[in-house]
């Protein structure tokens, strides 16, 4: 019997485990996530979250992907994760500081909403607006890592989710200009010019898109500083909802990116044994 808590960051969705025992070894959890993970035929998730010991901060934050890799980092997933370790004692406060594999994030929880300091993202000799092409799409892109690799794409805002999906596929595929793979981000100025962002976003691990990325978001806003469309305030909103990115430039070549978003804990689950057959 597996027991987790389903919750999400603006549909963002994710199982959450408590591992600070050890009591699973990282091969159970990629196994794990690639069957109870799966839509319909299981609990459903874009992922396993998973709290374990660190011996950097309070406690590390896994990420393991539907398809059994493991992340880097994620934003919604974090948020998550900094509410599930308040309200279940793990971090000892509501202000705290966890290790991902993408560095330190620092988190304030209060209720359903959650501000996240996140490690600094480099943006020196980031390629910004670079015109590319795959499959007969033609594109312009700016590629960040802001924890996870991430490439932004503005365009108008005028495709289907199908044809969104299968340009997603095919950037994220481009191995010679991501070698490591790459989440793809679509997004465009807001029509309202209210200094926000649209954002549509593939994310690599999950394979498809989602509702919203929290990294995708702090990907779009620092592309958008970048190019010149926004400034350092921007509100991101995905399908799934709104995130909020504020930036900080610590020098020309660094900034300080801040996550804040709400997150929702659905239920709580204990997952039968023949979940995972």
């Amino acid at each position: 019997m597996i027991v987790c808590a389903k919750m999400n960051g603006n549909g963002n969705d994710f199982l959450v485990i408590d591992n600070m025992d050890l009591k699973y070894s990282s091969e159970q959890l990629f196994e794990m996530a690639k069957k109870i993970c799966r839509r319909r035929e299981a609990v459903g998730a874009d992922g396993l979250l998973i709290a374990e010991p660190s011996s950097k901060a309070e406690f590390k934050m896994r990420l393991i992907n539907r398809d059994g890799s493991e992340g880097e980092m994620c934003g919604n997933g974090a948020r998550c994760m900094a509410r599930f370790a308040y309200e279940n004692g793990i971090a000892k406060n509501d202000e705290m500081q966890f290790e991902t594999l993408g560095g330190l994030v620092s988190a304030s929880v209060h209720g359903n909403h959650a501000a996240l300091k996140l490690s600094p993202v480099s943006v020196k000799d980031v390629p910004v607006d670079r015109p590319a092409s795959v499959n007969g799409y033609n594109f312009n892109y700016t590629f960040l890592n802001v924890g996870v690799p991430h490439t932004v794409i503005f365009e108008e805002m005028h495709r289907t989710e199908e044809e969104y999906r299968k340009l997603g596929r095919g950037v994220r595929g481009m191995a010679d200009l991501f070698p490591q793979g790459t989440n793809v981000n679509f997004a465009v100025p807001r029509a309202e010019r209210d200094g926000g962002l649209d954002v549509v976003t593939f994310e690599r691990g999950v394979e498809d898109l989602t509702l919203s990325c929290g990294t995708g978001s702090t990907a779009s806003a620092i592309a958008a500083v970048l190019i010149g469309l926004t400034g350092p305030k921007v509100d991101v909103y995905n399908p799934g909802g709104m995130n909020r990115v504020s930036l900080t430039f610590q020098s020309s070549d660094v900034v300080l990116p801040e996550l804040e978003g709400t997150m929702t804990r659905v239920a709580e689950l204990q997952i039968s044994d023949e979940a995972l057959l």
